[in-house]
């Protein structure tokens, strides 16, 4: 059985794939235009600039779209846990005021008893809502205490998975979409790359 914390580790695997498929597409690009013998060396510069640029900018876009994907498939858990489905418009009501209520809490020891009291009175809306509340500002005991029972298993093991999925280190993170500047750049700064790229080798730059 595929678990969300596998699923989440599968999408980074095929994430670090997308990385790879870039760095091997520039340097195939560029390795070609080391082998075009016609170019003058700045025209060679400038179109390895080109090639060099618009490849980070992808690896800025994948590195957006690989975080915002893997927040967002952790979000699903949590509104599978935490969150409301019904479509019946006075659960709906009833919810957004559990909702509004708890969100005054702001002590997790009153967040407890606040919890136990609804509990006690059946007002499972007003427990869910805590809990959320509970889940988003770290409260474990509180959360916990929602399950105390095992009313919530279901739900428990969707936030359980969800405090299992991979964790990403900013650092690290931000080294695998950094894409390092070939030789022929290593000597410009990043204005003067970006100007050898921009600048226009229509007719070849051919070498005389």
């Amino acid at each position: 059985m595929t678990t969300p914390a596998s699923a989440a580790q599968a999408m980074l695997d095929h994430h670090a794939s997308k990385i790879e498929i870039v760095h091997a597409k520039t340097a195939q690009a560029i390795n070609r235009v080391r082998a075009h013998r016609g170019l003058s060396q700045q025209a060679r510069d400038g179109r390895i600039a080109r090639i060099h640029r618009e490849a980070q900018a992808e690896l800025e876009e994948l590195s957006v779209s690989g975080k915002q994907a893997l927040d967002t498939y952790g979000q699903r858990l949590i509104d599978r846990a935490l969150g409301n489905r019904s479509s019946d418009p006075q659960t709906v009501m009833a919810m957004r005021q559990a909702n509004q209520l708890a969100a005054s809490l702001n002590d997790p020891s009153i967040a407890m008893e606040t919890l136990r009291g609804a509990q006690q009175d059946g007002d499972t809306q007003y427990a869910k809502a805590i809990a959320a509340r509970a889940f988003s500002n770290g409260w474990t005991d509180v959360v916990n205490q929602w399950n105390h029972d095992g009313s919530n298993d279901a739900s428990m093991r969707l936030i359980n998975e969800y405090r299992e999925l991979p964790q990403l280190d900013p650092v690290i993170w931000n080294a695998h979409h950094f894409l390092a500047p070939p030789k022929e750049l290593e000597h410009m700064k990043t204005h003067e790359i970006s100007r050898a790229a921009e600048t226009d080798y229509s007719d070849g730059g051919e070498a005389a």
